[in-house]
């Protein structure tokens, strides 16, 4: 076998992971590959896992847990545990478990597919056309609308790699949504189409960083009550266990102890490969349902011991992280984690070894009602700021306040967290320096909100400029009933441009030749913004990009709104004229919408010059308050009014 997918004359193709290279790693020199099972444990002490797919950087990292705790890996004791911690984990066993149990890591095999049930073969077998396409696998198919209301398969229905199948079936099984399924009760038994969220979905789940063998270190815990159990490494039907009838609160099943829940099935799911190993279809529907959290403290729950909690022990919700450089909330749960919890033990561990914890990967999918995914947070937490135990103080300052303020900006308060001097301060210095970060706006003056009815322009003499001209020009068609076809005909230009629309001459004729794209591109915009607005008058005072700070909400504004910044990030990005059409076009409606105006001169300006220089002074404009040059004067028949 060479590693990949085979197929023999007699027989379906074979993918066992023991020996399929799926897993991206790094070496210490920065060199990629794609490894097995097999040869990740084999050269645990010199790979990193190096997938940029977070959700899939995690399920990764959980399957080798798994491993580890199935082959015997894992202490027998805290004093074990800190033995391996500081000189390292033995993972031979490991190896030579997945060696021998090649058969078992098997995705295509007939009977025992690894994380699969073998026995929905049956129903394939019936139905040429069972199941859905293997794209609905992927998690982005959920992004903001339940899980299987995505149409891409009807526009590219192409089969995947055994590899990336493997990979997207590790996904599901450890972040599925909940939600109504594409499955008929007729084939996969009564109440199969609704499936349950499994436990990660929808909250923060924390691992260590590092080398493989780094990572197993710290994660392969001493293990409380009910201890490792038994992992299923293939799909069997289970009634409900003793153990979950006599728990009160529980309707569902229960694990029966850590290598069992790292080893859920929370779907049902079936692979169906073609002869050359691709993925084209799959069978998908709800696995084993677990039962509701009776404990008060989540991290009691086998399966969970990495999941980040409250103060009161209660699952963290991905949505508390509102950035990716929030480290507040994480930093706060780190020392405030309940005993049984992977970051209390792993923090005690470092305290009583003496050494700086790991650093950590917190990985999280932030759901509404647990089936639309809102976004996926993945924030790095280094060693060095976990191992400060000022930090539990200032991050609990910094929650403190937030909870306190009405309103507060993504990520408010973390960036203070990476500060000697907050670290260093008293609780009430903290406390002044947050509110004084409250208090702090973004020097919104009213030049962003001041219009005028003429072009502002040099007040000593009549300019001849062909930018002055083609503003004034532009105020004087969008005042006229006579020329409402020119602004209509620009408007569409912006959306859509086309030497041949029959406005294209009017704009150029007034402009150079070097002029004509920065002229119909301000033209457009100018004539969107005016069959988009409400304002009475057509110019205004502030560049665009110093005009993007007032934009969002509350707190939320500029820098400080996730969707400007992005955008603003895009525009500066831009390398021509063409890409920066539809990024303008968006923000000139944005800002019609609320009765703001750019100064179309200035912007004119911009487009004509653009380039790093420009882009450069966007930049200082957006992201500083740095006070803008003396601005020119409006024509004396212009009278400025400020936007209602």
């Amino acid at each position: 076998m060479t590693g990949a997918a085979s197929s023999q004359a007699a027989g379906p193709p074979t993918a066992s992971l023991a020996v399929l290279p799926f897993i991206e790693a790094v070496y210490p020199s920065g060199r990629h590959a794609l490894l097995s099972l097999t040869q990740v444990l084999e050269q645990a002490g010199r790979v990193r896992l190096a997938t940029t797919d977070p959700l899939l950087w995690a399920a990764t990292a959980r399957l080798l847990t798994a491993v580890a705790y199935a082959a015997g890996c894992g202490p027998s004791g805290r004093q074990e545990y800190w033995h391996q911690v500081r000189h390292g984990i033995d993972l031979e066993p490991a190896v030579c478990w997945v060696g021998d149990r090649a058969a078992d890591l098997d995705l295509f095999h007939p009977n025992r597919p690894l994380f699969q049930d073998g026995s929905l073969h049956a129903a394939a077998s019936d139905r040429p056309d069972a199941g859905i396409e293997v794209l609905y696998l992927d998690l982005t198919a959920a992004i903001r609308r339940p899980l299987l209301s995505d149409h891409r398969h009807l526009y590219a229905s192409t089969p995947v790699s055994s590899a990336c199948a493997a990979g997207l079936l590790l996904v599901q099984q450890m972040w599925c949504l909940g939600g109504r399924i594409s499955a008929s009760d007729a084939v996969y038994g009564k109440g199969s189409n609704f499936g349950r969220r499994s436990d990660a979905c929808g909250g923060l789940v924390i691992q260590p960083d590092g080398t493989v063998a780094q990572m197993l270190a710290w994660r392969l815990m001493p293990l409380p009550a009910p201890g490792l159990g038994t992992a299923h490494w293939t799909y069997t039907p289970r009634p409900a266990s003793a153990t979950a009838q006599a728990t009160a609160g529980q309707d569902g099943l229960v694990p029966d102890g850590e290598a069992d829940a790292l080893t859920w099935h929370p779907r049902r799911i079936l692979l169906l490969p073609r002869a050359d190993g691709t993925v084209a279809r799959t069978m998908f529907a709800q696995g084993w349902a677990a039962g509701t959290q009776a404990a008060p403290l989540i991290t009691t729950r086998p399966g969970c011991r990495d999941l980040l909690t409250t103060a009161a022990g209660t699952r963290l919700s991905a949505e508390a992280v509102t950035s990716e450089e929030d480290a507040a909330p994480l930093l706060h749960s780190w020392w405030t984690a309940p005993e049984d919890s992977w970051a209390h033990v792993a923090r005690r561990a470092a305290e009583a070894i003496g050494c700086q914890p790991p650093d950590v990967r917190v990985t999280g999918l932030a759901v509404i009602r647990n089936k639309k995914i809102v976004n996926t947070r993945h924030v790095l937490l280094p060693g060095s700021l976990l191992a400060d135990a000022r930090g539990k103080k200032a991050a609990a300052c910094v929650m403190t306040t937030r909870h306190r303020a009405a309103d507060t900006a993504p990520g408010f308060g973390s960036a203070y967290l990476f500060k000697e001097a907050f670290m260093h301060a008293s609780d009430e210095e903290r406390a002044s320096a947050l509110r004084g970060d409250l208090d702090l706006d973004l020097d919104l003056d009213d030049s962003l909100f001041t219009t005028a009815d003429t072009p502002y322009r040099p007040a000593e003499s009549e300019s001849c400029d062909p930018v002055d001209v083609l503003t004034r020009k532009l105020g004087s068609w969008a005042r006229s009933p006579h020329t409402r076809g020119v602004i209509a005909h620009l408007a569409a230009w912006a959306v859509e441009p086309s030497m041949t629309n029959p406005a294209y001459s009017s704009v150029t004729r007034i402009v150079p030749d070097d002029m004509h794209q920065p002229g119909m591109l301000t033209a457009a915009l100018f004539a969107a913004h005016r069959r988009a607005s409400r304002a009475e008058n057509p110019y205004g005072n502030a560049p665009l990009a110093r005009l993007m700070r007032a934009f969002g909400t509350g707190h939320h504004r500029g820098p400080r709104h996730q969707p400007t910044r992005a955008a603003m990030t895009l525009i500066l990005g831009a390398s021509c004229l063409g890409d920066l059409r539809p990024l303008l076009l968006q923000q000139i409606r944005f800002a019609a919408a609320r009765r703001m105006t750019p100064d179309w001169t200035s912007l004119m300006h911009d487009l004509a010059n653009w380039g790093p220089d420009i882009q450069e002074r966007w930049q200082t404009q957006f992201y500083t308050s740095q006070p803008l040059p003396p601005r020119r004067q409006p024509a004396p028949s212009g009278e400025g009014h400020l936007a209602a």
